[in-house]
């Protein structure tokens, strides 16, 4: 007897995430990954300044995060960039070049499931902007020229992290007035992709996800997570998390998209 599609979908819900660490976690309350997974349950997490993810996690849970995921540590540091991805079949991309080694972590997911059509490979980044030779706005330029060359065309990415620039277009009357439209604009023209927080706010100004060590009360907004804008029509919502138990962990707060998608099941 045939399948048929049932006439009621089924309300799928995902979310992506990105949280920097700062510099794996103060000794001894390493517990970001733990006390993120239950706060946010996210599908796919992009980490920076990370430890290996066990290094957060019980002995009894910590294998079920370690092989769904992939950590690559910057040169000389205990801690780096990771990718952890709930389903699906996670394989380490080839590092873009030896500068960017544990500052850019990807990988090439294989059945991730829904909204990815069956046989499609999701592109996966984790970025750590790093500080150099040169300014942060040429490294995520020449970071995205890398990530170019290794995402095949018409290939669904989805690319975040702490960018330490300003991660969307501001508003005229903002504090701060740090844009770099032409790359912003890269993400939509050349990978097809949307940044989520301010597709999900458009007329609401950039929210601090750094707080400065000099003034904390400036809302710079370098974290973000740009996914492929097919998935506009789903996306639920956005937020940063905030508060004083957040503020103790990190001086950077984790960015959320979330998204609700009718799947059509099959019995």
């Amino acid at each position: 007897m045939g399948s048929t599609l049932c006439s009621t979908p089924v309300t799928v819900k995902m979310k992506f995430a990105t949280y920097n660490l700062r510099f794996g976690g103060k000794s001894g309350i390493r517990i970001h990954w733990q006390i993120f997974m239950d706060a946010a349950n996210p599908d796919i997490f992009l980490v920076q300044e990370t430890l290996p993810p066990e290094h957060y996690f019980p002995k009894d849970l910590a294998f079920d995060f370690t092989k769904q995921s992939h950590w690559e540590a910057v040169n000389d540091r205990p801690w780096g960039s990771a990718v952890y991805v709930r389903s699906g079949q996670v394989v380490p991309l080839e590092p873009l070049a030896s500068d960017f080694l544990g500052w850019v972590t990807g990988v090439k997911v294989m059945g991730f499931g829904w909204p990815m059509l069956a046989g499609e490979t999701l592109y996966i980044y984790s970025i750590h902007a790093p500080s150099g030779r040169s300014s942060y706005v040429r490294q995520v330029n020449l970071i995205l020229d890398l990530i170019k060359q290794q995402v095949p065309a018409d290939s669904k990415a989805i690319i975040g992290g702490d960018f330490n620039l300003s991660v969307g277009f501001r508003h005229p009357k903002e504090e701060l007035q740090h844009n770099q439209p032409k790359l912003m604009a890269r993400f939509q023209r050349e990978f097809g992709l949307m940044n989520c927080w301010q597709m999900a706010h458009p007329t609401q100004d950039l929210v601090q996800t750094l707080r400065w060590s000099n003034d904390k009360t400036k809302p710079f907004h370098c974290d973000g997570i740009f996914a492929s804008a097919h998935w506009y029509r789903f996306l639920d919502g956005a937020e940063v998390i905030s508060g004083e138990d957040w503020d103790r962990l990190s001086d950077h707060n984790p960015v959320v998209a979330s998204f609700n998608i009718d799947h059509p099941t099959v019995r």
